[in-house]
């Protein structure tokens, strides 16, 4: 710093000290909405937002004028953070401060001095630090949009957010930015109404609770304290890992001003190397069934496993690679992609600690996921707890790959603080970040989605991800036309539809008359063998194996439900109906297939079902299991016949009954109602009047929910949750039978 700037601190450090009085912040926020003195300060960054919205509240909203003690209060905590001190100086100071610069004194001690540079400007009013977590930051790299409405969403009404690109003063403190803010707000929160409403009460429109995530919650920590203890056995060292998030190794580095940090999983240290390791409750077949053709034209996958058995990438094992490679780890390298997340995350901890961080000691990154081909030998411990071997999960070695991330990093990283700095609030285009219908879909979905039409969107068109063709066979993202206001299905030109399906679909939503493929439908139905089954199975897709031959997220079968319908359209909801509920978490498998088999005879009844792989599936997997079944089970297999078929079609079936290509690949039915889903939920109010509305278990997730608590539930409890359980899975079923004989009538 030289003497000038120098000597100005340390002035206008005096002036602070020694000035106590509000006018002083009076006509501060005078002069900044004036323009008198700020209009050349165009960056309006985080810092200033916070004072000139402190003001206003007071000033603007409130109509009041604050006490001398809180203005000391307020004074000493933003000097404390370094605030510009020529915010506070009384006014007579400000006035010649203004003249002296305007004639000759140089702008640049605003922008030069570190009193008030950009990077000791964005700590906030309050006296914190801006932290950005891993979480924080893979949410502020969606888009420009979420940093300011995730602002909104925790601040409310004192958040300070800008609606143009460079924003004045007066802008962001008028009346129109405020009634933009106050209709966000509204979208996020509800103020409930009566008498039983409590003051300042506010419902959360976004935040949606997660039973499921609840409930599996215990085995993803699980997860963790195993893959610790695998850890520390394998590499031995000083091993840091806790379930406890703030037990965690924790590394934070400064950039711009802004505070990024991350909490690891796992950190290894010993004489030459840290390790890192980040777990994830995912599994190895994610990154092993990536495969590329190699030179010699076979499919091998992108990881290979070292002599030690870590994954590694190819080139780490054989150095050499081809374009079809690189492919692949381009794949790996998109953050939006199901297997690049977990890089993108691991990646951003590497660029964290290595900032934060200086050793010479060379650091490897590892992903710990569960291992897809480990199979449970059943063993248990006293208490009948499953005892797992150390292959349950696999390290797979990504230093080389998150080396490459940091290019990527830097830029995003750099991205982030220009958002953060910017603070607008604007709608921005839609697109793959959003990650509609993801398990990572953006908090903001409902606010930046809304103009879209509940009912017949673009996104309505069965395969609509594949974009559209106009006539010069240039190909639309649908994206694109979504942000060039194309939102609706009756939006897209007609001469654009090409494909048969989605000419069916736009039949049916111009002329509000459903489609039928009669031929297909009926050949469908005369090909069912009676009795039929009308099967449906309900399981819980434990993160660890629980019985003896699972693997990691088996569908472990807890329930059944059957229907027998002996002639076409002879079946009772009550007497023609059989179930099988395990009641306890042990494994009740053999007894429920048992039970089964008992239960659908040996006589060539089709077996009908609705999404027939996944039954398929869970049979064949109780085939492997109990050998002794494996005939009768795959019998059933061959059996089965998918209900679905008989409306969205199936290509293979229907050649088999004797469709062409072209034909046979049609779908046989559409109605407007379904909105481009056969979902059975779908598809069973437009057959019959049934509904899963009501009902205390009314989906799969809340079935598999109630199951997980049964060992806590008193009797009383048990005892209606069993009998709910029952008539979900009870409902699945008739529901089948019902639509079959509907169908019939066509």
């Amino acid at each position: 710093m030289d003497v000038y700037h120098r000597r100005q601190q340390e002035f206008l450090h005096r002036l602070l000290l020694l000035n106590t009085h509000p006018e002083s912040h009076r006509l501060a926020y005078f002069l900044m909405c004036s323009h008198l003195l700020f209009h050349q300060l165009l960056i309006l960054n985080y810092q200033y937002r916070c004072y000139l919205q402190t003001l206003h509240s007071h000033w603007f909203l409130q109509k009041e004028i604050p006490t001398q003690e809180y203005w000391q209060n307020l004074r000493q905590t933003i000097f404390s953070c370094k605030m510009p001190p020529w915010l506070f100086v009384s006014p007579h100071i400000l006035m010649w401060m203004w003249f002296d610069w305007c004639y000759g004194k140089r702008w640049d001690v605003f922008y030069g001095s570190p009193m008030i540079s950009h990077a000791s400007c964005i700590i906030s009013l309050r006296g914190e630090k801006v932290k950005i977590s891993k979480t924080r930051f893979i949410n502020y790299i969606r888009c420009n949009r979420y940093p300011s409405l995730d602002e909104i969403y925790r601040d409310k009404d004192k958040a300070v957010v800008a609606f143009t690109e460079d924003p004045e003063l007066d802008e962001l403190i008028s009346e129109e930015n405020r009634d933009k803010v106050h209709t966000l707000i509204q979208q996020m929160y509800e103020t409930p109404e009566g008498e039983d409403a409590e003051e300042d009460e506010e419902i959360d429109l976004l935040k949606k609770d997660d039973p499921q995530m609840e409930t599996m919650m215990s085995y993803y920590r699980k997860i963790e304290m195993l893959s610790g203890d695998i850890i520390k056995k394998r590499f031995h060292g000083n091993v840091i890992y806790s379930l406890n998030t703030y037990e965690q190794k924790r590394f934070e580095y400064e950039n711009d001003g802004f505070h990024f940090y991350c909490f690891l999983d796992g950190y290894q240290e010993d004489e030459d190397t840290i390790r890192i390791f980040e777990v994830k409750a995912t599994t190895s077949k994610k990154f092993t069934a990536l495969e590329y053709k190699n030179d010699e034209k076979e499919k091998v996958s992108v990881f290979v496993p070292s002599p030690d058995g870590i994954l590694m990438l190819q080139e780490d094992v054989f150095g050499s690679i081809n374009d079809q490679y690189q492919k692949k780890i381009d794949k790996l390298k998109q953050r939006l992609s199901k297997e690049g997340r977990y890089v993108y995350d691991i990646s951003y901890q590497r660029y964290v600690l290595e900032h934060a961080l200086k050793t010479k000691k060379d650091i490897k990154y590892y992903l710990v996921v569960l291992n897809a081909d480990y199979i449970h030998d059943g063993q248990t411990d006293n208490e009948g707890e499953p005892i797992y071997q150390d292959d349950i999960v696999t390290f797979i070695d990504v230093t080389s790959l998150s080396e490459k991330m940091m290019p990527i990093l830097d830029m995003d990283i750099a991205t982030v603080n220009r958002r953060l700095n910017e603070m607008n609030a604007n709608p921005v285009p839609l697109g793959p970040h959003c990650q509609r219908k993801d398990t990572r879909q953006c908090l903001f979905y409902p606010i930046c989605y809304k103009h879209i039409p509940e009912y017949n969107s673009i996104f309505t068109y069965m395969g609509s991800h594949n974009g559209f063709k106009d006539e010069l066979d240039n190909k639309h993202d649908r994206f694109d036309l979504i942000n060039e206001g194309m939102v609706a299905a009756l939006d897209i030109p007609r001469s654009w539809i090409k494909r048969e399906n989605n000419v069916i679909q736009r039949d049916v939503m111009e002329t509000d008359v459903p489609y039928y493929h009669h031929e297909k439908i009926r050949a469908g139905i005369k090909a069912l063998a009676y009795p039929i089954y009308h099967l449906d199975f309900e399981t819980f897709p434990c993160p660890l194996p629980r019985f003896k031959g699972e693997k990691p997220y088996s569908q472990s079968l807890f329930q059944y439900s059957i229907h027998i319908e002996t002639r076409p359209g002879l079946c009772d909801k009550d007497i023609d109906h059989a179930s099988y509920i395990a009641t306890e978490h042990k494994d009740l498998r053999e007894d429920l297939i048992k039970n089964m088999l008992e239960i659908i005879k040996n006589d060539g009844g089709s077996i009908l079902v609705y999404n027939q792989s996944f039954e398929q599936t869970r049979l064949k997997e109780m085939a492997e299991v109990f050998p002794k079944y494996r005939e009768r089970l795959l019998d059933m297999v061959d059996r089965m016949f998918d209900l679905m078929y008989l409306l969205r079609g199936n290509q293979k079936l229907f050649k088999r009954l004797g469709f062409e290509e072209d034909e046979a690949k049609k779908i046989n039915y559409y109605h407007n109602k379904l909105n481009g889903s056969f979902s059975i939920k779908k598809v069973l109010p437009i057959f019959s009047d049934l509904t899963y509305k009501g009902l205390p278990i009314g989906n799969g997730t809340d079935a598999l929910i109630t199951y997980a608590r049964f060992p806590k539930m008193d009797e009383v409890t048990f005892k209606k949750n069993y009998q709910d359980l029952l008539e979900y899975c009870k409902q699945d079923t008739w529901a089948m039978v019902k639509i079959l004989d509907e169908l019939r009538k066509i």
